[in-house]
């Protein structure tokens, strides 16, 4: 887990095929892990039923009127309807995602909410963001990043976009022990963020390498089975390997999702 790892080309389309075949998302059992009854009232139901994200980066973004949004990982486009709702038409907030298929259903629900006036979405690779230098303000995430096989360059490409000053604000699981080698080497695992998942230490390592500023990695929140159970990526064949590979202890806790923000320096 220390080290991006190689093969990123097949990662990148086992993670694929697997968000391609599942016919939903979590829908509200996953959403009222992370979002109020308000927030939720903001969101057309398709965002809803295709939630499947393990936090919410809007809420502690501190997103102001006017700024530009980047949403890696946007998925049905819940946290990009709602940083649109805080930016507000003088903002401008983009959606990317791997799929196509995931910026169409993010289109369809940001128009329902009303937002799609200064919404977009765009289908393209977080190690390598199809937008010029420093075009951003805010970059958002909820558990995307640990998908990506070369994670330090997908920070590379974040810092790159964001404007001297800008920030990120990242909810992401992290695994500060060791899982099992048939859970690591698993599809499944891989594409809900488990298998890919880094530690704190080495997390923080990689954030300081790309010279982000004043990093915090809070809000530890224990991401256990019965919550991976919730999300269709994991399935029942491999919630049920790690019952029975992961000792009881760990049950309650497979991983820890954490809230990352940090700066890029001001010039």
């Amino acid at each position: 887990m220390t080290e991006d790892l190689m093969y990123q080309n097949e990662i990148r389309q086992a993670v694929r095929l697997a968000y391609a075949e599942i016919p939903t998302g979590g829908g509200e059992p996953v959403t009222r892990r992370s979002y109020t009854d308000e927030e939720l009232g903001l969101l057309p139901p398709g965002a809803v039923n295709w939630a499947l994200g393990v936090g919410n980066p809007v809420r502690h973004a501190a997103l102001q009127p006017g700024e530009t949004v980047l949403d890696v990982g946007s998925g049905g486009g819940i946290d990009s309807i709602l940083a649109a709702r805080r930016v507000g038409p003088s903002g401008r907030v983009i959606g990317l995602d791997l799929l196509e298929e995931m910026c169409t259903r993010g289109r369809t629900h940001a128009q329902q909410a009303g937002v799609d006036g200064w919404t977009e979405f765009r289908r393209g690779e977080m190690e390598a963001i199809p937008l010029p230098d420093t075009s951003v303000d805010v970059v958002i995430s909820n558990g995307v990043i640990n998908l990506s096989a070369r994670k330090s360059r997908t920070l590379a490409e974040v810092f790159r976009v964001l404007r001297p000053g800008g920030r990120i604000c990242i909810v992401d699981l992290t695994v500060d022990e060791d899982l099992p080698p048939a859970v690591l080497g698993s599809a499944a695992a891989w594409a809900g963020c488990i298998s890919g998942a880094l530690s704190r230490r080495v997390l923080l390592r990689k954030l300081e390498n790309v010279t982000f500023t004043d990093i915090r990695i809070d809000n530890p929140v224990p991401f256990s089975l019965a919550d991976a159970a919730l999300y269709p990526l994991f399935g029942s064949q491999l919630i049920d390997q790690m019952r029975q590979l992961l000792p009881p202890e760990r049950h309650d806790s497979v991983a820890t999702t954490v809230l990352i923000t940090a700066l890029r320096p001001p010039l």
